[in-house]
């Protein structure tokens, strides 16, 4: 196996950390994305509040439901949208430039809805359980067999195209972003001279502008997948703007906010550390031989005063955008 492999590995673990890092704050903004208020008090009064209801009525568990689902689907997730991306900034004359990254950012979004889909459907069914003695699922397995049972394997996809309106800008604008935000930090304007500060503060602003054009997009989705009462997403639109209002299309969005920084954070960690091991220890059959190896000790001060969170040139390997895998659950 060679360095497609490694960068492979290296972006499932990566991606892996972000969804564990992500996922609480996950669970708060489909609780506040999803509640209905009718004229009612509505049950959580924002991000902390939710917090810290599921906290004290659920355990620090209830954050976590629904996690093995974007778990499962991450590695596939990953192969997909990251060959269609390589291939689409191919196609053009300048592969760096910011419109070869925004369109096969695009490109990309659009096709791991094919799988986002099913699996966040699964993963709101878990979510939305708060009391565990009357809880319809056991496990995202579980709800995937009832749902196919019960309303056949076509319901799996519902929310698709809310999903590819969500995804297909919010990797665009993620790509180019990271691109424009990294290369300004730098000092000579490459990604080679990238401190590890500036590789985190790049991902993690990235990360968080690409939910702001279209986090409504978001809401829709959730709330149609959530709620199978609903015909169509003009009916999910025209409802939560009756409850609502324009503020409706927005509920979530600080807790959004609050998990897109240190997941990417999280991500961009294990990714560069994976990469590191495995290729010291040449696990792949890439780098230095393990018997040729140099004990090393890394004191935690090191990491940040020392430049050991240097990635590759952006769009040279699948890991720049493995960053921002975690985003999607």
């Amino acid at each position: 196996m060679g360095l497609d492999a490694l960068d492979f590995v290296a972006g499932c673990f990566g991606g892996a950390a972000g969804v564990l890092a992500g996922h609480p704050m996950d669970t708060v903004k489909v609780r506040l994305q999803t509640q209905h208020s009718h004229g009612a008090t509505p049950l959580y009064r924002g991000t902390f509040h939710c917090f810290g209801l599921i906290v004290k009525k659920e355990g620090f568990t209830g954050l976590y439901k629904g996690l093995t689902s974007p778990l499962a689907s991450l590695c596939l997730i990953n192969a997909t949208a990251f060959g269609v991306q390589s291939a689409v900034t191919k196609e053009f004359r300048d592969p760096q430039s910011l419109g070869a990254q925004f369109w096969g950012g695009c490109a990309a979004g659009a096709t791991q809805s094919i799988i986002a889909a099913p699996s966040e459907r699964v993963k709101l069914k878990m979510q939305l359980q708060s009391d565990s003695r009357a809880a319809v699922y056991k496990s995202p397995m579980h709800a995937a067999r009832v749902l196919v049972a019960e309303k056949g394997l076509l319901s799996m996809n519902r929310g698709f195209m809310m999903t590819v309106v969500r995804d297909c800008p919010a990797w665009g604008v993620y790509f180019a972003s990271y691109d424009l935000l990294a290369r300004g930090m730098s000092k000579d304007g490459t990604m080679e001279s990238l401190t590890a500060p500036q590789v985190l503060t790049a991902g993690g602003l990235a990360g968080m502008l690409s939910w702001l054009p279209n986090y409504p997009a978001d809401v829709i989705k959730t709330r149609f997948q959530a709620d199978d009462s609903y015909r169509t997403y003009w009916e999910c639109i025209k409802k939560t703007y009756h409850e609502r209002g324009v503020r409706g299309f927005y509920a979530g969005l600080g807790s959004t906010m609050l998990r897109a920084f240190p997941s990417n954070a999280a991500t961009f960690f294990t990714v560069e550390w994976t990469y590191r091991l495995l290729l010291d220890f040449n696990i792949l059959g890439v780098g230095a031989p393990a018997e040729k190896m140099v004990a090393r000790h890394v004191h935690i001060a090191d990491l940040w005063t020392k430049n050991h969170f240097e990635l590759p040139e952006a769009g040279s390997t699948s890991l720049d955008p493995m960053l921002h895998s975690c985003r999607y659950f």
